[in-house]
């Protein structure tokens, strides 16, 4: 999927539209761009069902997050910031995050920025809750121990 960021309002800003705070997941994210997870804890994380599909998706988003460490001009900043968080958020939570950005894109052109920021409440609070959701499911499947790794380390 293609997200872009929902147009500007005469009234209002771009920067003014609230997002969602999608800290705990992003902050998965940047520890694997600085690789501070052991090969023991990435390899329970892809054997996971679960976890696994999540963790590629997100390595497919390292990108923005590359570019926006290493040589994003100031000015694409923010546009980058916006994409990484969208392309994370969506990796982890993917139908929360399309209807919040479809109600954003909806929203947005109404020209009020309280009015779209107060329509699409409830889905950015879904995107919050679901990204941190499975940022805590990827911490303790990556570190607490699991039986059937073979391992016998009690959980």
């Amino acid at each position: 999927r293609c997200f872009r960021r929902p147009a500007a309002s005469a009234t209002g800003s771009m920067a003014q539209l609230r997002v969602p705070d999608c800290g705990a997941i992003l902050a998965f994210e940047a520890s694997l761009f600085g690789s501070k997870w052991t090969a023991k804890e990435l390899a329970a994380l892809e054997a996971n069902e679960n976890t696994g599909p999540i963790v590629e998706g997100v390595r497919e988003c390292l990108s923005f997050l590359d570019r926006l460490v290493n040589d994003a001009p100031p000015k694409e900043a923010p546009r980058l910031k916006f994409a990484n968080l969208v392309c994370v958020a969506s990796k982890a939570c993917p139908d929360e995050t399309l209807r919040w950005y479809q109600c954003m894109q909806r929203a947005s052109r109404m020209g009020d920025v309280q009015a779209a920021n107060a329509a699409c409440a409830r889905d950015t609070r879904r995107v919050e809750r679901c990204t941190q959701m499975v940022a805590s499911l990827l911490v303790s499947s990556a570190v607490l121990r699991d039986k059937s790794m073979g391992d016998g380390a009690p959980p």
